[in-house]
């Protein structure tokens, strides 16, 4: 009798501990809010900037066929005369300028629909698309090129401040149209995308009471981050 009872004793006391020391981690609500609200925390102007690239934007005018855009002809009467000729006689010119562009996404368009629990410490995110954020064009850096002769540096310094907006609001058209076909196509900006993504919650859900949380990133249609041995 002693012994039935000492043993259940302890069976009850192993059950107890075992009670104590089970900890089940947050909840997936939980772990859902610490996501977005993570996210959110690091984009107070609702975009989150998740990478940039360096490129740059190629404008082509075909005089013989289009108006030469006034704010180039303007632009090169003030800093470049000599290349006013490439304007005409029916030549194509390009317009090279080098900037960067910032891309990301709208956190906005995140909810908790996006955002799973596969299994203990595994979080699933599916990702919006990426846009274009910002352009910063190098105007100092601007060339002009024509089919009969190579490129040729135009220094904007002198350049009056009406005929500075106008080349600007052309270029920046142009640097989008370029980026957004460039985020489109390339697979590296989703990956640093998903990167970005994962260092900065890692240490948020670690503090929510996720152990060692593993991450299955999507950016768009694409998959581009998952656990080890998927």
């Amino acid at each position: 009798m002693r012994a039935a009872i000492g043993g259940g004793v302890i069976a009850g006391l192993l059950l107890v501990v075992g009670v104590l020391l089970w900890d089940p981690g947050p909840s997936d609500a939980t772990v859902r809010k610490t996501v977005l609200t993570t996210i959110q925390d690091e984009a107070p102007a609702s975009f989150l900037v998740t990478g940039t690239l360096d490129m740059r934007a190629t404008v082509r005018v075909d005089s013989a066929q289009y108006l030469t855009p006034s704010w180039l002809t303007s632009l090169l009467r003030q800093t470049q005369p000599s290349a006013l000729p490439l304007l005409r006689g029916g030549s194509e010119t390009q317009v090279r300028v080098p900037g960067t562009v910032s891309y990301g996404f709208d956190v906005q368009t995140l909810d908790a629909s996006m955002i799973a629990v596969d299994d203990p410490g595994r979080v699933g995110v599916a990702l919006p698309s990426l846009t274009v954020h910002s352009v910063e064009p190098d105007l100092g850096r601007l060339e002009v090129r024509s089919q009969a002769s190579g490129w040729m540096r135009v220094l904007p310094s002198d350049m009056p401040a009406a005929v500075r907006r106008e080349a600007l609001g052309a270029v920046k058209a142009a640097f989008r149209e370029q980026a957004a076909r460039r985020l489109e196509a390339a697979t590296q900006p989703r990956v640093n995308t998903a990167r970005a993504l994962k260092k900065m919650l890692r240490p948020a859900l670690e503090a929510a009471g996720v152990e060692a949380p593993q991450f299955r990133i999507r950016v768009g249609d694409e998959l581009v981050l998952q656990p080890k041995g998927g």
